[in-house]
């Protein structure tokens, strides 16, 4: 019996579709529109272009360029007084940017033995503090070239002051080996450092010994240990001048402080005690804050009421609480808030509480001590006192270094104990008179509310 046969069966063939074009297309235009919705979303002001990289090309070694970068402080972080006519962005922008620093990203590349170039350019950063203050951070604003211009030519200055003028004879130690050097090296030590005018001496004329030295000298090599040792001598110098100028400073200063710290008070004249005491335009603390007076500040007293002193200024008159005011007649003993307790230790740490105006966000940690022993029944005030101090010191150190931090956590670690928080914005809104005293308070945390009581402010 026959068995029927089946025919066998062929698979079909897999075809592997690529993506059409229209729906590739329509793939690339979602990821621009999400770009673009992005960028429309950044709260930071719009920027110009980055300006190019300023280029250079000195005649100098590559050695002596770097040496000069060196002496220049080319690499340091500096200050920026303004920000006008430094950077690619309008003047409305400006006002919301605060303490301007600046530093250089500096290339340099030997192009020969005799020329070397620099490319320079400006990394500008400054506090931006817009409407949402929970927004305001450090951000980077594009130069418009000017820093980079001005830096190279004061290197070009730096160079051609630094360079031996080609009339200069070689001392005593160098005259033999610039007699022993072969003419090849010679000649490129002359080229590199004289005038294009000026040419070697030939074989003859050194022979005849007509000349006892050559008519244009090669000066110092950069890497003679001589001048070397010369050029750290100088800036040895010139660093003990500046420490003797600073000493000097410093001792004035102290004299100063003794001179303050000794000084009697008259019975007419208002003592500031606090540090930022706002001195209000009214008797009222929600008058406006005229300016914030620093301790030890006098003011001569017009009359007084059962909560302020009205004092006279130098143009006008303002109001000032009592309790931030030395009694008539004390002597300045430094008994003040600040001096009754140690900063023992600072660090910048992410805040780890409860408080959500902080939490997780990076934060300076102070931790106090009481220096003396204080009486229980003012413990709580001396704290609150020397907490808004410590705000006010952290944000000058925020607002004049690079470190971005989001708020000030003062930690005491006495018998009372407790922590007391802010956040920058409020601080800097506080210190500038724009947020009140009383509405400052309320903003900040008090954990726990009694280490602080004794010292709130009707």
């Amino acid at each position: 019996m026959t068995m029927p046969v089946r025919p066998a069966t062929i698979p079909a063939p897999r075809i592997s579709r690529l993506p059409h074009p229209s729906r590739r297309l329509c793939f690339v235009l979602a990821a621009c529109a999400v770009a673009f919705s992005a960028l429309l979303a950044c709260p930071h002001p719009a920027f110009a272009q980055d300006a190019k990289p300023a280029e250079r090309v000195y005649n100098h070694p590559q050695i002596e360029v770097q040496k000069a970068l060196d002496s220049l402080h080319a690499y340091d972080t500096e200050r920026l007084p303004v920000l006008d006519g430094f950077v690619n962005a309008n003047a409305s922008t400006l006002d919301h940017f605060e303490n301007p620093h600046y530093q250089f990203r500096i290339d340099v590349e030997a192009q020969n033995p005799s020329q070397t170039l620099i490319v320079v350019s400006a990394k500008i950063t400054a506090w931006f503090g817009g409407e949402d203050p929970s927004k305001s951070q450090y951000v980077v604003i594009p130069s418009n070239g000017r820093l980079e211009s001005d830096f190279l030519d004061r290197l070009s200055i730096y160079l051609e002051k630094a360079r031996p003028a080609p009339s200069e004879a070689p001392n005593a130690a160098s005259a033999p080996l610039a007699a022993s050097a072969p003419p090849a090296a010679a000649a490129r030590g002359e080229s590199s450092s004289s005038p294009p005018s000026a040419q070697p001496p030939d074989s003859e004329s050194a022979a005849s010994g007509d000349s006892p030295a050559p008519a244009s000298p090669a000066p110092a090599s950069s890497s003679d240990p001589a001048a070397i040792a010369s050029e750290i001598s100088s800036v040895r110098a010139q660093r003990a001048a500046v420490e003797e100028h600073q000493r000097k400073l410093q001792q004035q200063i102290s004299e100063l402080q003794s001179v303050s710290q000794n000084q009697k008070f008259l019975p007419d004249i208002a003592v500031v005690r606090s540090a930022q005491t706002p001195v209000f335009s009214g008797a009222d603390e929600t008058s406006q804050i005229l300016f914030r007076a620093d301790p030890d500040d006098e003011f001569e007293i017009i009359g007084a009421q059962t909560r302020f002193v009205h004092v006279k200024l130098e143009k006008g008159d303002g109001w000032i609480r009592i309790s931030q005011l030395r009694a008539p007649n004390q002597v300045d003993d430094a008994d003040e808030s600040t001096g009754d307790f140690n900063a023992a230790n600072e660090e910048i740490k992410p805040f780890e509480g409860e408080w959500t105006s902080l939490k997780g966000k990076p934060t300076l940690f102070v931790f106090a001590q009481p220096a003396r022993k204080l009486p229980a029944g003012t413990l709580g005030k001396k704290q609150l006192e020397f907490a808004m101090h410590m705000f006010t010191e952290g944000y000058r150190e925020a607002a004049h270094t690079q470190q971005l931090v989001d708020g000030v956590v003062v930690v005491f670690l006495g018998d009372k104990g407790g922590v007391a928080a802010a956040t920058l914005p409020d601080i800097r809104r506080w210190h500038d008179g724009v947020l009140p005293e009383k509405q400052f308070l309320e903003k900040c945390s008090f954990d726990p509310p009694e280490s602080f009581r004794d010292s709130v402010r009707h």
